[in-house]
This record gives structure tokens, sequence and C-alpha cells, in this order.
């Protein structure tokens, strides 16, 4: 979890590089479904509990001729006692009924990482130039490296993530 501290220093990285965020479009049948198959892959794909998932905003609206949905999670994982992984997933669409499908219609899927890591600058000690000094060499010789590959797992989640909406919605290319 984050650090929860007055003062802190934060070093703050995107999953994907060069945007911070990617977006998945579908327009067809039944788009309401990708809620459901998101919430499932919070325990299969991500390997995260309930609680470290928060729906920030959660509109599912009747309106005219169908319904409109909007749903933002924030997924919120601890990495180690400094770094922790910010997954944000936002889900837009709408649906009306179809005689065909049950329903059909449009659906948007964004979705951003960051990575981020909290050194705590409460204490006295904190502060010191000789922690800062060890801290920095610290970060340098040895933490870059471990953030490099957390960086880097979050980037394959989030891409294995795009794939996982796609397969789902049988929008995979073929190969």
């Amino acid at each position: 979890m984050p650090v929860f501290a007055r003062a802190r220093i934060l070093i703050h990285d995107y999953c994907l590089i060069p945007r911070p965020a990617a977006t998945l479009e579908y327009s067809g049948p039944n788009p309401q479904l990708a809620y459901e198959h998101i919430r499932k892959l919070f325990g299969s794909l991500f390997n995260i509990t309930e609680k470290e998932v928060q729906e920030r905003e959660f509109r599912w609206e009747k309106v005219a001729g169908g319904e409109s949905f909007h749903v933002r999670f924030e997924l919120i994982k601890d990495l180690d006692s400094h770094t922790f992984q910010d997954i944000t997933i936002t889900i837009d669409g709408t649906a009306r009924p179809s005689k065909e499908f049950g329903k059909e219609g449009n659906l948007r899927i964004s979705f951003e990482g960051k990575i981020r890591t909290e050194y705590p600058q409460d204490t006295i000690w904190q502060r010191s130039l000789i922690y800062e000094i060890f801290r920095t060499i610290y970060h340098k010789v040895i933490y870059q490296g471990i953030r490099k590959k957390y960086i880097e797992e979050c980037r394959a989640l989030l891409l294995q993530f795009a794939d996982e909406m796609k397969s789902f919605f049988n929008i995979l290319p073929k190969m």
C-alpha cells in the first residue's frame, strides 16, 4: 500500500511506454458482459483479492433505447515495502436490445498501469544527509534493477489483459 507519510520521496513510472494508457474498442453483441469478465480477471490474471480492488466510479443507467454504463476500477497491489502497482481500468459502453443477440452495443476499455516507489521522509533520521546518501546508493545500485523488473512485469500483465479482452470478444487477429 502507499506509504502514509507527511513527507515522502515518490518515484513514479508508467508501465506502458510511450503512452501511459491504452484503449480497446468493441462494437457488437453483449458489451455489458465485459464488466463481469474483468471482475473474474482480478483473481485469475492480476492475482489480487477483492480488498485490493476499488470501484471508484459506477454508473449503470437506463437511457432511451437501452442502457449506458461507466465503471472505473483501481487495483493496488503491494510488490514490496516501498513499491506498489497501481492499475486503473475504465469501462464505458452502451447496450440496446437486439433480437439476434439479446443485447448489442459499443464498448471502450481504457487501462493504464503505474509503478510507484515511496520513501518516507518524516523522521529526522530520514531527512538526514547520511540517510539520503545510503538511500541513494541503495536505490541506484540495488533497487533500480528490481524496479525495472516490476515495470516489465506490469507491462506484460497489461498486454495479457488486452489479449484476454480481445479473446473474450473474439476480436484477436487470425494467425
